[in-house]
C-alpha cells in the first residue's frame, strides 16, 4: 500500500470550506472512480486540514497525481499545501469498516 498526505492551510476559513467542498464533491470521488483506494479528511482547526488518500502502488498514486495536477495547482493559490507521502512498512491494528 502506499499513501499519500497533503496538509492543507486555507488563506481564510471561507477560502478553507470551498477547498474542503471541492475536495469531498468533485476531487476525492474523481479520484476512487480512477483507482485511488480511498481518502479520509482530518480537521485540524477551522482553515486546517489533512488528507489521507491511499493506494494500490506508487504507480497508481502518480497516475492519480497525473490527473488532479490541474486541480491541485488551482487550489494552491493563496493556500499552502504540504505533500508526504511513503510506502506502507507496517500496519497493526483492527481495520473499521466505514
Amino acid at each position: 500500500m502506499y499513501v499519500r498526505v497533503a496538509e492543507i492551510i486555507g488563506s481564510s476559513d471561507i477560502q478553507f470550506k470551498m477547498i474542503m467542498a471541492f475536495i469531498e464533491k468533485e476531487l476525492l470521488p474523481k479520484n476512487i472512480e480512477a483507482g485511488q483506494l480511498s481518502g479520509e479528511i482530518f480537521k485540524l482547526s477551522n482553515n486546517a486540514c489533512f488528507v489521507v488518500s491511499r493506494f494500490t502502488s506508487k504507480s497508481e498514486a502518480d497516475k492519480i497525481m497525473a490527473i488532479m495536477k490541474s486541480a491541485l495547482d488551482e487550489i494552491k493559490g493563496t493556500n499552502k499545501i504540504k505533500l508526504m507521502e511513503g510506502e506502507r512498512i507496517l500496519h497493526l491494528g483492527q481495520d473499521l469498516k466505514s
